[in-house]
């Protein structure tokens, strides 16, 4: 166990910083004066740019790259969601609309698939907003697949602007990013962050690359729009005489910090060594757990490895992402995340109307990720406590092997529902043989259940005229769309948007509520098995927009039909009243549906037939027991 407390970043300033600091400060300028010029000219070198302009910080160079380009008012810019929010908020400054598209689950950077199917719907004839720019984020240090994105802007006639805040040093097939990357038929900028966490930190600073007409351009906007700067009115060389020409900001950089930055572009390689070799330690460490997925890190490219983002495989551990970071904490490491997606800020979700599942991947990947310490002043020993305090809480709490075959917290242990056949009790039966005997039971229970249909079809009809039947699209075998038969147990017309029903929920009639206290209201999914659309024991079929938050779990799961019943339902027969006060649809999906997304991979791995007969069993004993749990 460590002694002190293992921050989670620290700047790597030296001597040499201090030492140019304070030559600076007994100077005769400490503005945006002769170190600002030449730390511009040394950056701009360093990455192969054209030309480059040293601002206050990455936001003001975000925002200038969009102004320098005429967007404002009636535009758009499509960016990612898996971003710090400076990146919407430089889109917005710039009096333009956000659009954003969901991310790769590899890198988790901008998918460029998607960008280019939106970008053609954006720029036909007619499109309501004026699509002017691509605002891609490499985020964590991995580039983004610029090559698709500037065929994409070169089609279309968009501006790309680079938030490489994560990206210095990094590469693209060989060249720098920064550098125009051989696309000088596209207007191309690119921002860079010198926060005090960053590869090269200046306290706070930012640098705009780009061709030197754009960057001329940016740089009247940077400081209140004038045609000359204070060097070059105050120099010896300089003109008292000034002339606004824009309506520009206050962003420009001054000697003290470009002191810090000149000395820190200088060490840039050795600093750059240390981050990938901490990246690759932990990367064989974490290699032998299958409970961690380690960042991507493509041939491709040349990563900065600004942060180390570690994914936990939640369904392999007893514990969630925030309860991880609890353990690391409580052994002295920091660690973070990276990022809380913008459409899940309330700003954001309150103006544009977001909900958690409109970009899916970038929902589900957030709720487990973990970064972790990973800068060049951190130690062997420093490194080495890192790793053991990762792995020591992945010890602790993977899911234990019960009796049964099921994986389970060692804390849920005894209490999940007991299934009581053990994994080779009982010969497996073939789909065809599950399948004679899905049909024959299901049309048995049609008949038989002939007058419990008609008197129910009679209630509902009596309650409020609407029809008996409600008919739903869920996402069946192989993810085809299948239409999903129940008892109406809401008014009719619902709105569809609302899926889910709380406890109280007014939308429930007084007919529904006796309906679904005792499951009555899935008795017409009987014909869905008839149809071959479902099975008797399965996971159950969801609405598209949740398959879409977890599409590998659903990926397995889907390989047969999904059921009636499941363990799942079982666990999670009073659902209803398990939501508190808030969001419905955030509680389930952050809740509830993972839960029985493992309890029904790890009954698929364990499925006998006699086990599938006790969950009908204590389906249909549930039917007339409302309390069974």
């Amino acid at each position: 166990m460590r002694l002190e407390f293992l921050p989670f970043s620290k700047p790597c300033i030296g001597k040499e910083e201090i030492s140019e600091v304070v030559n600076t400060l007994t100077s005769d300028w400490i503005t945006t004066g002769p170190k600002v010029k030449r730390f511009e000219h040394e950056f701009a070198e360093a990455v192969d740019a054209p030309a480059a302009l040293a601002l206050s910080s990455c936001s003001a160079a975000l925002h200038l790259a969009l102004a320098s380009q005429g967007i404002g008012p009636g535009d758009s810019v499509i960016t990612t969601p898996m971003t710090f929010c400076a990146t919407v908020q430089a889109i917005e400054r710039a009096g333009a609309h956000p659009i954003l598209v969901d991310v790769e689950p590899g890198t988790l950077n901008i998918d460029a698939a998607k960008v280019g199917d939106l970008a053609e719907k954006l720029t036909r004839p007619g499109a309501a907003t004026r699509l002017k720019a691509i605002l891609p984020v490499h985020l964590y240090g991995h580039p983004c697949e610029m090559s698709a994105l500037v065929d994409i802007a070169r089609e279309h006639q968009l501006a790309i602007v680079e938030d490489a805040a994560h990206a210095l040093p990094a590469g693209y097939h060989g060249r720098p990013i920064g550098s125009q990357l051989a696309c000088a038929s596209v207007p191309l900028l690119t921002c860079f962050s010198f926060y005090a966490t960053k590869s090269l930190a200046t306290g706070e600073g930012g640098m705009l690359t780009g061709l030197p007409e754009a960057i001329d351009e940016a740089r009247i906007w940077s400081l209140h729009g004038l045609n000359q700067d204070a060097w070059n009115r105050y120099s010896a060389e300089g003109s008292w005489y000034y002339e606004v020409v824009r309506p520009g900001f206050k962003y420009n950089m001054t000697d003290l910090q470009a002191a810090i930055g000149l000395h820190q572009l200088k060490k840039q390689s050795e600093l750059h060594a240390r981050r990938a070799e901490i990246a690759r330690r932990y990367g064989a460490a974490f290699a032998g757990y299958d409970c961690f997925q380690t960042p991507s890190n493509f041939a491709h490219v040349d990563h900065a490895w600004h942060i180390y983002a570690l994914r936990l495989c939640l369904d392999r551990l007893g514990i969630s992402r925030n309860q991880f970071i609890d353990e690391l904490f409580a052994r002295k490491i920091a660690s973070s995340v990276h990022f809380i997606p913008v459409h899940l800020h309330p700003y954001y979700r309150e103006k544009y109307g977001y909900q958690p599942d409109d970009f899916p991947i970038a929902y589900r990947e957030y709720q487990r990720l973990i970064s972790l310490p990973i800068y060049p002043g951190m130690s062997d020993q420093d490194i080495d406590d890192v790793i053991g305090a990762v792995t020591g809480t992945a010890r602790k709490y993977t899911r234990q092997r019960t009796t049964t075959g099921f994986s389970l917290p060692t804390s849920a242990v005894g209490k999940r529902v007991p299934i009581h056949a053990a994994p080779n009790a009982g010969r497996r039966i073939t789909s065809a043989a599950r399948r004679a005997f899905d049909v024959t039971c299901a049309a048995a229970g049609l008949i038989l259940l002939a007058p419990v249909f008609a008197i129910v079809t009679l209630a509902i009809r009596w309650a409020d005229g609407g029809p008996a039947l409600y008919v739903q699209t869920r996402v069946g075998r192989g993810f085809r769309k299948f239409r999903l038969y129940k008892f109406r147990s809401m008014v009719a017309n619902s709105p569809a948007s609302m899926p889910l029903a709380g406890p109280d929920d007014p939308r429930i009639t007084c007919v529904g509520k006796f309906l679904r206290a005792h499951k009555l209201d899935e008795l017409p999914q009987l014909i869905n098995v008839l149809k071959g659309d479902m099975q008797l024991v399965g996971v159950r079929p969801q609405l598209e927009r949740y398959v879409q938050v977890f599409p590998e779990e659903y990926r397995a799961l889907l390989e047969d039909r999904p059921g009636i019943t499941d363990l799942a339902s079982l666990k999670f027969r009073n659902e209803e009243q398990m939501f508190l006060p808030g969001s419905v649809d955030e509680q389930y999906v952050t809740q509830i549906l993972p839960e029985k997304l493992q309890i029904a991979l790890n009954y698929r791995r364990a499925r006998t037939f006699f086990s599938d007969l006790e969950i009908l069993f204590r389906t249909v004993l549930g039917f007339k027991s409302p309390s069974t749990n």
